[in-house]
């Protein structure tokens, strides 16, 4: 099991400090309001640390970094969130790109030759099935003996 960077986030809304923990997967389970049936609802989304520092209204509620070691940092200094200062910056980024999901990306000449072997594939399959050249409705001079 890995080692989260950021262990949680919190930030000040409402005059109540929130705190989000680190989830296995190393996202922040961040309640969201919602209509639901004409009243409202909380639902939950999972983000990224980086999600959650772009976030519109956590990001003017003063975001501070649970670190390892007990430690704490905040992400905008002096509470000023036009500027991100380098070392949250690159905390925010070690995090997540520890936890990054691995994306299995499949070359574009890798598919077209899935998809010409699966062609070729029925083709072969259908010329075993019907004889060298199937029911050839024409009668060839070739034939002849």
């Amino acid at each position: 099991m890995k080692k989260p960077i950021i262990t949680a986030i919190s930030f000040l809304f409402k005059d109540e400090r929130i705190v989000l923990q680190c989830r296995s997967d190393g996202r922040f389970r961040v309640p969201v309001p919602g209509q639901k049936n004409s009243r409202t609802a909380t639902r939950y989304e999972n983000l990224t640390a980086r999600q959650i520092i772009n976030h519109k209204i956590i990001r003017e509620c003063d975001p501070t970094l649970y670190l390892q070691g007990n430690d704490k940092m905040r992400v905008f200094n002096g509470g000023d969130n036009s500027y991100l200062p380098a070392r949250s910056d690159g905390v925010i980024s070690k995090h997540d790109d520890l936890y990054k999901r691995k994306r299995q990306r499949i070359p574009p000449t890798l598919k077209l030759k899935k998809s010409l072997d699966a062609v070729l594939s029925d083709s072969y399959h259908d010329y075993m099935q019907t004889g060298m050249f199937g029911d050839w409705p024409y009668d060839d001079e070739y034939d002849q003996d």
